[in-house]
């Protein structure tokens, strides 16, 4: 395998202008410079094509998609154009530290079983829409991560993920029929059978704005998630062990999805997903109790 491979820089972007100027340079700024960005515009009508066909550089390469798509299907066709042997996912709204790139690669290259591993990630930060950050997301892993990313939650932010382009289309790559938990599927997916590695640096941040599914989509993200978990045990015959850990996430995010419906008033949903789910339920005085705590130490 080589020390510096080709790696492609996968951008999708619609109607995604204004941080689209610091997530590109961000990516011009790495200090490895064995890349190409493959900015996929899935039919934009603001400012986005002009803002990178203003970039005169040759690692730039810009496809404006014949139809508009959803993002899971964007993101395939935007591999599809990818030349490189690793692939990474930068969004339009979230920044990488400059050696990201080159302190991953030197972390893979001095691994024993660098030929087994799929993903290399690093830790992420959430900034606001000013660009200040306001929080640290410090849960990390390498080694075998596909049993903690179900015990633990997801806790590898795409645009922090790097990865194997062969790997990545061998086991199907992005799952089209997902809208909401297709990072997490493709996470589960790649790191199944292979080691993952984590640079322990915080060289992703993660923009947190009105615009964010979490935000917008709260109903439908996480009674996606709830039933991508279920169904993804069925379909690997998970143990008891890893069965009981969906259980309990879905738990905490029923939980932490009826506090979010409550703020926002939303109580047509509310109600939906608690007649919907209602099993979840009964952790949710644990649950809320521990969002109070959290809340409280944070303060």
């Amino acid at each position: 395998m080589s020390k510096s491979p080709l790696v492609s820089v996968i951008m999708n972007c619609y109607n995604s202008d204004k941080y689209l100027k610091i997530a590109i340079q961000s990516a011009l700024d790495q200090t490895y410079t064995n890349w190409e960005l493959v900015f996929w515009d899935n039919q934009s009508t603001d400012q986005s094509a002009k803002i990178v066909n203003s970039y005169n550089d040759d690692r730039i390469k810009y496809f404006y998609a014949p139809t508009h798509t959803p993002l899971g299907e964007a993101r395939n066709l935007a591999i599809d154009k990818a030349l490189g042997s690793w692939v990474c996912i930068l969004d339009c709204d979230d920044v990488w530290h400059k050696d990201k790139l080159k302190l991953s690669f030197d972390l893979l290259n001095s691994y024993e079983k660098k030929d087994e591993v799929s993903l290399i990630y690093s830790k992420t930060k959430y900034i606001d829409e000013n660009g200040d950050v306001f929080g640290l997301f410090k849960k990390h892993y390498s080694g075998r991560i596909h049993d903690l990313l179900i015990i633990q939650g997801d806790f590898v932010f795409i645009s922090s993920a790097i990865f194997r382009t062969d790997i990545l289309k061998k086991v199907g790559k992005i799952d089209i029929n997902l809208h909401y938990a297709e990072d997490y599927d493709i996470l589960l997916k790649v790191t199944k059978d292979y080691y993952a590695l984590c640079t322990n640096e915080f060289h992703t941040s993660y923009r947190v704005h009105r615009n964010n599914l979490t935000n917008t989509k709260v109903y439908e993200y996480d009674v996606e998630n709830f039933e991508f978990l279920n169904k993804y045990a069925k379909d690997n015959s998970l143990d008891f062990t890893l069965k009981k850990a969906i259980f309990l996430e879905n738990s905490k995010r029923m939980t932490a999805s009826i506090i979010k419906l409550f703020m926002k008033k939303d109580f047509s949903n509310l109600f939906k997903i608690i007649k919907g789910y209602p099993q979840y339920l009964l952790l949710s005085p644990y649950y809320l109790l521990y969002f109070i705590i959290r809340k409280f130490k944070k303060n």
